[in-house]
């Protein structure tokens, strides 16, 4: 008799099936000279449903791992009527709209890619700025917040003391969904970038932050840009510490590594990209969502 769910994946697919007490199919990952890559199931098995899930790693090339999620993906729709795909960090997401003429609405292209073989796509904290998810997938499709998990990880600090800070407008819904598990008060700046020149400046309400343990969340960091520029007009303020909480990594432990020249008190980030210092393995509320929303 054929299994009803069996996962595919790296070593994420190999926690998973173990917190959901299913069997788990390991890929080998092989790229050939000119680049190619043609991933192989070390195992063969038909399944009722079948999900798919890869981490990417910070080495990995982000097309690359698009095209291997796209391969598995159509190659796990040979083996079962459904195909549940998780993709921890989705990429092109910004660029959801289009500014000039000639250029591709990417996010809304790569939507319709990744769906075609799947009849469920999950992924967490995805770039949503002009476009939710629902608004690039025609399949059920899940955007799953790590911010109330990531507040968990700050419990020795007092919330009466302390101020969870956006960057950016987009950054609200982080700041809310942090402040339900940790009640501080909230303050979200405004982000303007010039078009021509990249430069970024900040608008903001009259700040008190004298002796505060200032938070700063957001979705992601490449070369922390952003929340540097942000960290040091809090300094300016005499903050009692500075902190970070993101979720995706996006440059590996370059991402972490940036952000110490402030000095931060903590740095939270997850494993939805592959470095050596999360504090947050999504397993864990992954698994959790699963099981409670999805009943698998």
């Amino acid at each position: 008799m054929k299994p009803r769910t069996v996962i595919i994946g790296d070593n994420f697919a190999e926690e998973l099936a173990h917190q959901l007490n299913l069997e788990a199919i390991l890929v080998e990952e092989r790229i050939f000279f000119d680049g190619e890559i043609q991933p192989r199931l070390l195992q063969e098995k038909k399944a009722e449903q079948i999900i798919l899930i890869l981490q990417k790693k910070a080495d990995q090339g982000i097309n690359d791992y698009l095209i291997e999620y796209l391969l598995l993906a159509r190659k796990a729709k040979d083996l079962a009527k459904k195909v549940l795909g998780i993709m921890p960090y989705l990429p092109y997401t910004r660029q959801d709209a289009i500014f000039e003429e000639g250029e591709p609405l990417s996010a809304l292209y790569l939507a319709e890619l990744i769906e075609q073989n799947l009849a469920l796509f999950l992924t967490f904290n995805m770039h949503e700025h002009r476009k939710r998810i629902r608004d690039l997938f025609t399949i059920p499709a899940y955007n799953v917040s790590l911010f109330q998990d990531l507040a968990k990880q700050f419990q020795e600090f007092d919330p009466q003391q302390a101020i969870v800070l956006g960057p950016d407008r987009e950054a609200k819904t982080f700041v809310d969904d942090f402040c339900s598990n940790f009640p501080a008060e909230k303050i979200i700046f405004l982000k303007q970038r010039n078009a021509k020149t990249g430069q970024i400046t900040f608008s903001y309400p009259k700040l008190n932050l004298k002796d505060k343990d200032v938070i700063i969340v957001d979705d992601l960091v490449s070369t922390g840009g952003t929340i540097l520029a942000v960290a040091k007009i809090v300094k300016q303020f005499q903050a009692r510490s500075i902190s970070f909480a993101f979720v995706h990594p996006v440059l590996g432990d370059q991402s972490f590594e940036a952000l110490k020249v402030v000095h931060p008190k903590k740095i939270i980030t997850t494993n939805t990209i592959s470095n050596s210092y999360f504090e947050l393995d999504l397993i864990e509320p992954l698994a959790r969502f699963l099981k409670q929303e999805l009943k698998i």
